[in-house]
């Protein structure tokens, strides 16, 4: 089998893992990245899909393991269900995939090939990461290195190796710091999205691989992709389209996952570049109450490695852009 190449692959470990849903209608994201806030929380990730097919929202995030309880305690009131949390998990990102299906697609026919078992996937625009439990990331890297080849580090092995390393090093550069108004790269939009919301269960995640692999061979781009899998038999997965790509996309599902329920919603895109998502906290709750406060409810977003990516409905991109820069500080001369 020929590997895909990609440019590198980074870990990072020592993260709790926490998975919640709420009735779509009581949807709490805002109100609970909020008192992670107050408490000085950093979140290395978060994703969030307003409506998962069942009239429920599924939020997911990650923070250092030694904060798992006291973020636990701070979720907990608001989700109207019980948490699920896992102490020891790792994130490991593999980039870059230039918005490409066949990334998307090779990680899902990993998953469903070697019977993995991820918590989440999450895409920025440079970057899709997995989340797995401690004790299967070893496994899950000899697996990322079977379909894909780094041209740095030609095995697991060599990686490890230049990885342990520098790991002290990784440690320093990534810590808790403060600024008065958060910074980011760049700001950029994209409008005439499609959003679409599957369930799939086990068995047809090898065939929503077939799904992204074909709609990649008709040159589609993907510039948002979540996944929510720590459920039983089943995953909650969200991905962007170009709505001028409608009709191919909506073929390919129907030959490959023809009983998957799956909800489609008229969307655009805002993407963050270089927040430094996870070097320290207040980030996600700039973002979610900052579009609370102008009345507007994603549909979905991605925190993830150094970028946010948020999904509206379409009748909200400007009014998304103008909430955002509220709260974070846009170069001039940049949307």
């Amino acid at each position: 089998m020929t590997k895909i190449q990609l440019g590198g692959i980074k870990i990072l470990e020592g993260r709790s893992y926490i998975e919640w849903s709420c009735d779509k209608a009581e949807d709490a994201l805002a109100s609970i990245c909020c008192r992670l806030a107050e408490e000085r929380i950093n979140l290395s990730q978060v994703t969030h899909i307003a409506d998962d097919g069942r009239g429920r929202s599924s939020t997911a995030l990650c923070t250092e393991s030694t904060n798992s309880f006291t973020s636990y305690f701070l979720i907990k009131p608001d989700t109207g269900s019980v948490p699920q949390i896992r102490r020891d998990t790792s994130i490991l990102s593999v980039f870059p995939h230039d918005r490409r299906p066949l990334i998307m697609g090779a990680l899902i026919e990993l998953v469903a090939r070697e019977d993995m078992h991820p918590l989440e996937i999450a895409s920025s625009p440079s970057a899709m990461s997995v989340v797995v439990p401690l004790e299967d990331t070893k496994g899950a890297i000899d697996g990322i290195y079977s379909v894909f080849e780094f041209p740095t580090y030609r095995s697991p092995l060599e990686w490890q190796a230049a990885y342990v390393d520098k790991e002290h090093i990784f440690k320093k550069i990534v810590g808790s710091y403060e600024e008065q108004t958060l910074k980011v790269y760049a700001v950029l939009d994209q409008p005439d999205l499609d959003l679409r919301t599957l369930i799939l269960n086990r068995m047809e995640m090898k065939q929503m691989g077939a799904v992204l692999k074909e709609i990649d061979g008709l040159g589609i781009k993907i510039p948002f992709f979540i996944a929510h899998c720590d459920r039983p038999r089943e995953m909650v997965l969200s991905f962007c389209s170009s709505s001028s790509h409608r009709q191919d996309v909506s073929k390919a599902l129907d030959a490959h996952v023809p009983h998957a329920p799956c909800s489609l919603h008229d969307a655009a895109g805002i993407f963050l570049h270089g927040p430094h998502f996870g070097d320290r906290y207040r980030i996600a709750s700039a973002l979610t109450d900052s579009l609370q406060t102008a009345g507007i409810h994603p549909l979905a977003l991605s925190c993830a490695v150094h970028s946010i990516s948020v999904v509206l409905e379409a009748r909200d991109l400007r009014r998304g852009l103008q909430a955002i820069k509220t709260r974070f500080h846009v170069p001039t001369g940049n949307r």
